[in-house]
């Protein structure tokens, strides 16, 4: 899980969709999750640590998730900003922000992945290099740690994240239900975006089985797949017009929560597709346009916890 909750600075602006969380425009004491605790001093380059959801409805976005993933909260305000902590078993899984609608391009909600890096400032500039945007320079948050929003060249939106507190270690079984799996991205080209990040993350490329039509293409760091890279199909419901990543929420089955999902406002964009690996998933889409994925795990692999 991620780390329990410490006292830091948040600071929220609009920077564009999924662009960033926090900028030096605002600033108020918030109590938000520290990545790891206890603190440790390891950083496990390339692992997804945290995930934020820039909103554009989040009472709305509570009910859902809170409906589907079974998650709770803990709600902070303070300057005008409103963000909440969601919850498994009291663990931080995941931050929801509001977004103000600035014009009709910004209307629909994302998802913003946070992958672990040593030195944010250097792998910016190896990200630069290979043809990557800032979209949010790197800067301190006081007590998390060090952060920068990217483009990837495919324009996916991601950020880099160097933990004051470490990382959460890994753990050798699924996590709980509500929790997230590695991430998916969603690519014109797998294969060069593969390249990318594994020259910016320093994750071994392994070639994978098709997954329900999707080239796959994994990326893995120590003995842990980290994340993984797709074929964006036309044709699917995904109306992105360039690469995105798609995080996956675990779940006890990946049918039943997307025919919910579809009960509470969202959509079914591909799937339920059994992969590879024996797991099942689909991608949704939540009632103000993020986009997200469920994952059921093959029964020996799950380690049952609820919230």
């Amino acid at each position: 899980m991620f780390g329990e909750p410490s006292h830091l600075s948040l600071r929220y602006a609009a920077l564009g969709l999924a662009a960033g969380l926090w900028a030096q425009a605002h600033a108020a004491p918030f109590e938000v999750p520290a990545l790891a605790n206890p603190p440790n001093a390891t950083h496990q380059v390339g692992k997804l640590v945290w995930l934020d959801l820039e909103t554009t409805d989040l009472p709305g976005a509570k009910h859902f998730y809170g409906d589907l993933l079974g998650w709770s909260y803990r709600d902070y305000h303070a300057d005008g900003v409103d963000y909440t902590v969601a919850l498994v078993n009291d663990h931080p899984v995941a931050g929801l922000v509001r977004r103000p609608i600035v014009n009709d391009a910004e209307r629909r909600s994302a998802w913003l992945p946070f992958f672990s890096v040593m030195d944010v400032d250097q792998t910016v500039r190896l990200a630069l290099k290979a043809q990557a945007h800032v979209r949010s320079a790197p800067e301190n948050v006081p007590l998390r740690g060090r952060q920068a929003r990217m483009t990837d060249p495919e324009s996916a939106v991601f950020a880099l994240e160097n933990s004051s507190s470490g990382d959460p270690p890994d753990e050798p079984n699924p996590r709980a239900i509500g929790t997230w799996g590695p991430p998916a991205l969603l690519a014109r080209d797998p294969a060069q975006e593969a390249v990318f990040y594994q020259r910016v993350l320093s994750y071994t490329v392994v070639g994978k089985p098709a997954d329900g039509g999707f080239e796959r293409i994994g990326l893995s760091s120590g003995s842990h797949e980290r994340a993984n890279v797709r074929l964006l199909l036309t044709g699917t419901g995904i109306a992105t017009p360039h690469a995105e990543w798609i995080s996956f929420a675990r779940v006890f089955s990946t049918a039943d929560t997307a025919r919910q999902a579809v009960k509470l406002g969202g959509r079914i964009l591909v799937g339920p597709t059994r992969e590879a690996h024996g797991a099942t998933s689909s991608i949704l889409e939540d009632p103000t346009g993020a986009v997200f994925g469920v994952i059921e795990l093959p029964p020996e692999v799950v380690k049952i916890e609820t919230p």
